[in-house]
């Protein structure tokens, strides 16, 4: 008897230990957090008034804003994918539903999806040339989908448009239902993250900076490689994908927090 107590005690030792180290790496309620991503986000755009020079580091294909842009897009999709292992395993202790691990999952190849066409699937580091099916159906004659001229000329499903939907519904809208329906938010917390609302906000700082730096630099700006609107679209979306770093983060953060609660939870009712 005393050695199953002397057991258990050492097993809840463990999750009161874990659930600590857990606390000790949430970072997203410091507003100092919050604060230097949106310093970083501000400075960015000034890129477009430095010169010739700096953006011709900064704004160029496979240069700085789009190699960061791809590599976070695809740690981002890496974390997800961590995720759905970690939804799987919660699973089976939590009886979750198996639409979690779609969700996760999905994202995950999103992501993924999403760094490849950013960087055109590696065609310019590889020195891949464009299939004739997309040379003459690819605006930019590259190998992507998202530059196909049936999508470029949509109003209405162009790239850009459906990514702003993509994560407006997912930092913004959904977010703010959660705070307004609790029922609402139990049912979406057992099926995706809800990402904290202070996080949406830095999206949608980073959609206003960007209509801020067309009406500020487009008269100054003397870059002929690349169009005006261009670069700063090419500003925009890098900032997008390291705001989506810290949702994947969030992602993971919330499931072990979720699983840690789980596990304390289990081991007080075993106690009792």
């Amino acid at each position: 008897m005393i050695g199953v107590i002397f057991n258990h005690g050492l097993y809840t030792l463990r999750i009161i230990k874990r659930k600590r180290m857990t606390v000790k790496i949430n970072l997203f309620p410091k507003p100092a957090v919050y604060l230097a991503i949106a310093v970083y986000l501000t400075l960015t755009f000034f890129a477009l008034g430095a010169g010739n020079q700096v953006l011709s580091a900064t704004v160029r294909e496979d240069r700085y804003f789009e190699t960061v842009g791809a590599s976070s897009l695809f740690i981002t999709g890496l974390l997800f994918f961590f995720g759905f292992l970690r939804a799987r395993r919660l699973d089976q202790s939590r009886n979750l539903k198996w639409i979690k691990q779609l969700v996760y999952l999905g994202l995950a190849v999103i992501f993924v999806f999403g760094a490849g066409e950013e960087i055109s699937w590696g065609q310019r580091i590889f020195n891949i040339k464009t299939p004739t099916a997309l040379e003459t159906t690819n605006v930019q004659d590259e190998l992507n989908l998202h530059n196909l001229a049936a999508v470029e000329k949509s109003d209405l499903f162009n790239a850009d448009r459906m990514f702003d939907m993509f994560w407006f519904g997912f930092t913004i809208m959904i977010p703010v239902v959660g705070l307004s329906f609790k029922s609402v938010k139990q049912f979406i917390e057992r099926i995706m993250p809800i990402v904290p609302l202070a996080l949406g906000f830095l999206f949608l700082y980073n959609y206003a900076l960007a209509k801020i730096a067309k009406a500020v630099f487009d008269a100054g700006y003397t870059y002929n490689v690349i169009p005006f609107a261009q670069a700063v679209q090419e500003i925009k979306e890098s900032n997008y994908a390291i705001l989506f770093v810290l949702v994947g983060l969030f992602a993971l953060w919330d499931l072990n927090n979720t699983r840690n609660e789980s596990t304390h939870e289990m081991a007080s009712a075993s106690f009792k």
